[in-house]
């Protein structure tokens, strides 16, 4: 049994490499026969990071190859049927499930994040295409309305929950968080951990956060950026900790995804922008707070009954007040995020099945 996984692999985003991770460790106890191979973007350290075979996601003919010799492509999760941060990743992500379809092989949309879709050319091919895919699962609502409102009325629209959820670090993971905390000196503080990138049209956030984190250090709690997207995201963090007037500590090193959700684990809240920030905190049961540059940061937000960070300084630091001062947030976070692991686990099967009944 050969799966081929086609998603925003190899390109250092702890989000995107938590969810292979996350797809594979969860198939591999229901087939334990499962071999991969993912189209990355760095195959030599997607083999090294996952310990699975890759491919360059460029190369046309190694490509069709793979898709040829393969049981079932499955697309994503993530964000990758989007159009806002690049033109180009919808079509070549879109095209990779055509030319799987075209070979007659089963495909299925994984826990996908859909949308903003904006560009006409976008919502045509997504039309066009997502209507032909064996399965659809969904992390969230909006996502199927999304795909509705483009007119893709079949296969049945599942709504399951981010794969991350089913993903857990280990005591490996956790040691290395422990020596890290000690080398740097953030061991013995209450961690308020924060995870930002560029966005030009939040611009003028960096001041007010500052404000706010400068606040939190006097109180006593210990600010750390912690990248989600290794380099991309460091000098956004170093921005904002140079406008504070308190000492912060920065993650100056790329960890696995597996170690930042060991690290965010041992935090007291997570000020995040990307959305696997919030979804790590939320799966080890850790208080949350969004800085929304996207709708799908809205929408995993309201799973849980939360409203993104208001942008003035008094605002957002009355917000994170309240957030801390109530027990009753951490619990929901809790419970609903042992619902969402359940449903993360959903996937796995249901891929499964899909080449199941085309062997039958």
């Amino acid at each position: 049994m050969k799966i081929a996984l086609s998603g925003y692999y190899g390109f250092d985003n702890a989000g995107d490499e938590a969810l292979l991770s996350a797809i594979t460790s969860s198939i591999k106890p229901l087939a334990p026969e499962a071999e991969f191979v993912v189209f990355s973007g760095n195959p030599a350290k997607t083999s090294s990071a996952h310990g699975i075979r890759a491919i360059y996601y460029k190369n046309p003919w190694v490509l069709i190859r793979e898709l040829w010799e393969c049981d079932l492509l499955i697309s994503g999760g993530g964000s990758i049927f989007q159009d806002i941060t690049s033109a180009r990743s919808l079509p070549y992500y879109i095209s990779v499930v055509a030319l799987a379809k075209m070979l007659g092989k089963p495909v299925m949309f994984y826990a996908q994040g859909v949308g903003p879709i904006r560009r006409p050319f976008s919502k045509f091919l997504m039309r066009l295409v997502a209507s032909r895919v064996d399965m659809i699962s969904l992390r969230d609502q909006e996502s199927a309305s999304v795909l509705r409102e483009l007119g893709v009325t079949r296969p049945p629209l599942r709504i399951t929950a981010d794969p991350v959820f089913s993903l857990q670090p280990g005591v490996e993971e956790k040691g290395v968080i422990e020596r890290l905390s000690q080398d740097q000196g953030w061991n013995k503080l209450p961690l308020i951990c924060v995870s930002v990138r560029h966005w030009p049209a939040l611009d003028g956030y960096q001041t007010n956060l500052a404000r706010v984190l400068d606040t939190m250090v006097l109180r006593g709690y210990g600010v750390l950026f912690a990248p989600m997207a290794w380099p991309e995201d460091i000098p956004e963090s170093k921005e904002v900790l140079a406008l504070m007037k308190e000492k912060a500590f920065l993650i100056d090193k790329r960890l696995s995804s597996t170690e930042l959700l060991a690290l965010i684990g041992r935090s007291k809240l997570v000020i995040g922008m990307r959305l696997h920030a919030l979804i790590f905190a939320a799966s080890q049961g850790v208080l949350f707070a969004g800085i929304s540059y996207d709708p799908k940061v809205d929408a995993f937000l309201h799973l849980y009954q939360l409203d993104s960070l208001p942008p003035t300084a008094e605002n957002m630091s009355t917000c994170l007040d309240r957030l801390l001062d109530q027990a009753e947030v951490q619990k929901r976070i809790a419970e609903k995020s042992e619902e969402l692991r359940a449903r993360a686990q959903e996937n796995a099967g249901l891929a499964l099945s899909l080449i199941k009944r085309r062997k039958s």
